[in-house]
């Protein structure tokens, strides 16, 4: 599967280092969920990773076979401000086409309780189209809101200006109701 906004690091723990992607946040009101990246570090651009499992049974990032799909992190990360909440949607039609891996939680202010935003690393089925739409902390007036629609050789993020424009010409509807993921986790 190809990797879509994932960023793996090197992380130094008491016992070692390991390369790591990282989900939200740690501390008061925040979930902090690390991914350990065992893939090819050096080449990002293949689309060979796959998710595997620890030997505790959670997720991690593997080189595997070449397949169709995605493994992607998906992000309402936005910007602080008061009573806001970031997250992801997806198209109520598409659910059944991607399964959530992991999921970390962010939040604004000491105690984490001014805003909060969700991040979720999804693997996308190779049933294209699927829609995604993301609504980032902050309030739409500070951080624009926008679609998401992964194909099968490309991700295209459409703005809410460019939204009747892409629908007419691609033929992809993304006006029907969309579900928030952190209720299908």
């Amino acid at each position: 599967m190809k990797l879509y906004n994932i960023h793996p690091y090197k992380k130094t723990f008491s016992w070692g280092e390991m390369y790591v992607i990282s989900l939200g946040e740690e501390g008061r009101g925040r979930r902090l969920t690390l991914v350990p990246f065992q893939g090819d570090i050096t080449n990002l651009e293949a689309e060979n990773f796959q998710v595997g499992l620890t030997k505790k049974g959670f997720p991690k990032i593997i080189t595997g076979q070449k397949s169709d799909g995605y493994i992607a992190l998906l992000s309402g990360e936005g910007v602080y401000t008061r009573g806001t909440y970031g997250s992801v949607k997806i198209y109520s039609e598409d659910k059944d086409k991607i399964k959530i891996i992991a999921y970390g939680k962010g939040a604004y202010g000491i105690a984490g309780r001014i805003g909060e935003w969700y991040e979720f690393m999804v693997v996308v089925n190779p049933l294209y189209p699927v829609r995604f739409y993301v609504q980032p902390a902050g309030g739409e007036h500070k951080r624009e809101r926008y679609y998401l629609v992964f194909l099968k050789d490309r991700v295209i993020e459409i703005k809410k200006e460019e939204l009747n424009l892409f629908q007419e010409e691609s033929g992809i509807d993304l006006t029907g109701e969309y579900i928030d993921l952190i209720e299908l986790v």
